[in-house]
């Protein structure tokens, strides 16, 4: 009898242990939770374990047409492209980073063929449309709009670039180089040049599949469509910046966007270097 009570309080013991253990462990982690950046936070709770996401309140995207549509804009038919600049190779090599550009006119034509590089069709097959740039789970929420300053035969305006049809959607006419050099912190190489392309996301399209997880595959989507566009660029003798500083409301208000469902990510001017 005194053996089985030693063994019974042997068991409560170590039982004990076990859950204290497990305790202060819970309350390490809540803590070192607690302490996280918003940056740390997000790579934490997106990120997977035995028992799927670590996060508890992942967050899903509603469904969202795969093209976003100006219905009522007027459109620019875009021209076709040729294929004959530098090789990848010497694009690669030759790559740069532009934030001086010359007071010369872009052609409609080099306008066209960064767009398509960026993120343009390339390939249909059997009711498929393959892109220029890899997107998870083929759901392509980046979108591409355009502040024209000066390109030959094009009105100065914003522009919505349609992947669908390969044109440009006029929002609104004007000249906004006052406003996009303002919203991007006054800096010299925005607002001076002929083009500046605007990278934004469509958050749902990705979250609608991967839970706030598709944040992550977002930000490597854009990170290759700015790649597309640099080397683009330099095979057509263009210069170019990735620019990410900006004012996010004044940017978002000025594409016209909530800053929510879809969002400014990155700023490319695009012109001839000086």
């Amino acid at each position: 009898m005194k053996g089985y009570v030693m063994r019974s309080a042997t068991k409560c013991c170590c039982l004990f242990v076990v859950m204290l253990t497990f305790a202060l462990t819970a309350c390490v982690n809540a803590e070192q939770e607690e302490n996280m950046s918003i940056g740390q936070k997000f790579h934490h709770e997106t990120s997977f374990g035995d028992k799927g996401y670590k996060g508890k309140d992942i967050g899903w995207g509603g469904q969202v047409p795969l093209y976003k549509k100006y219905e009522s804009a007027s459109k620019v038919k875009l021209p076709t492209p040729d294929f004959e600049g530098l090789s990848v190779e010497e694009a690669v090599r030759k790559r740069r980073s532009e934030r001086h550009f010359a007071d010369k006119a872009m052609s409609l034509k080099q306008l066209a063929q960064v767009l398509l590089s960026a993120g343009g069709i390339t390939y249909s097959s059997n009711g498929w449309d393959f892109r220029a740039a890899p997107s998870g789970g083929a759901l392509y929420p980046i979108g591409i709009y355009v502040i024209a300053l000066n390109v030959d035969t094009l009105a100065d305006g914003l522009y919505h670039f349609q992947v669908s049809d390969n044109s440009l959607e006029l929002i609104k006419e004007g000249n906004f180089g006052r406003q996009i050099h303002k919203a991007a912190n006054e800096q010299e190489a925005v607002g001076t040049s002929p083009v500046t392309l605007i990278l934004t996301a469509r958050f749902d399209r990705s979250t609608v599949k991967y839970g706030d997880r598709g944040y992550r595959y977002i930000y490597i989507e854009v990170g290759a469509i700015c790649e597309n566009i640099y080397l683009e660029a330099t095979s057509l003798g263009l210069g170019t910046v990735a620019v990410g500083a900006f004012n996010d409301d004044a940017l978002n208000g000025l594409l016209e966007i909530d800053g929510a469902n879809e969002a400014a990510l990155l700023v490319m001017p695009l012109g001839i270097p000086r």
